[in-house]
């Protein structure tokens, strides 16, 4: 249950980014794009990957163990435990301050 607020959640600040001025994609979204392609994860759009990146990083600097998120979004994003994971584990890589 915890895990639909969580991508709820997510979905509604990726609308409302989506519907805002567009921004320009970086260097680091396009190789995070192409990360999480090459290993194979679905998503809906490269912005919706990116808002949930971010997501995922405000989720670490909360106090959630990585572990926890990968957990709690791999249902409502319809992805094995695994594919979420390595999203988690790219989106820190990429995004998450050190």
């Amino acid at each position: 249950m915890r895990g639909a607020t969580l991508f709820s959640a997510v979905v509604a600040v990726g609308l409302a980014i989506a519907t805002a001025a567009p921004a320009l994609a970086d260097e680091t979204d396009d190789v995070f794009v192409s990360v999480i392609e090459a290993e194979g994860i679905p998503f809906s759009t490269p912005e919706d990957a990116i808002v949930l990146a971010h997501a995922v990083c405000d989720y670490v600097a909360a106090g959630q163990a990585p572990e926890q998120v990968a957990v709690e979004i791999s249902e409502p994003a319809n992805w094995t435990v695994e594919q979420s994971g390595f999203f988690v584990g790219a989106a820190t890589q990429s995004y998450c301050p050190a």
